[in-house]
């Protein structure tokens, strides 16, 4: 599928996706659920190298249903409640790439997170530097905080020029 600018879709490179699913695997067992909300490529990356049964996309993008109707679940920002209650408190390893840089958008996704998380869970946060100081003051409490920036260095095959980071809770 083509990015869709409108719904502020931006693609990774395909070796960040490589990347980014060894770092996803290296956090999951077997059993675990994985939810990857707002970031559909490294959903597909994660999917086409280890194949994990308890991955879940999170997608306001219908088109993505496509890739498996047992896996996707339609997500609304701004509906964080009609999140279904299969995977509420069940999610054990999130990643999540907001899709817009700023405040509310943040705020929104700790919403949904705290509904989602299990005790313990890990939270993979990619989002644009420029957000740091907002991170800083809304990820502080488990568990979606405190977050840690990673080494990972978030590649975009469009060439984005948003520099972009990877933050994680443990």
């Amino acid at each position: 599928f083509g990015e869709d600018w409108q719904l502020s879709q931006f693609w990774y490179s395909a070796r960040f996706a490589r990347r980014l699913a060894q770092a996803i695997h290296g956090l999951v067992q077997p059993s675990s659920t994985i939810a990857f909300m707002c970031c559909p490529t490294a959903y597909v990356g994660f999917q086409h190298e280890y194949a994990h049964e308890g991955a879940r996309l999170l997608e306001f993008d219908p088109r993505f249903e496509l890739l498996g109707r047992e896996q996707y679940v339609r997500y609304d920002l701004n509906e964080p409640e009609k999140l279904p209650s299969s995977i509420r408190g069940k999610v054990d390893v999130a990643v999540v790439d907001p899709p817009f840089l700023n405040e509310d958008t943040n705020a929104k996704a700790i919403e949904a997170l705290q509904l989602l998380l299990a005790p313990g869970a890990k939270l993979l946060l990619l989002t644009g530097v420029s957000t740091e100081a907002i991170l800083e003051r809304l990820y502080t409490e488990p568990p979606v905080g405190p977050l840690v920036k990673t080494a990972l260095e978030v590649e975009h095959g469009s060439g984005l020029a948003n520099d972009f980071a990877c933050w994680g809770n443990w």
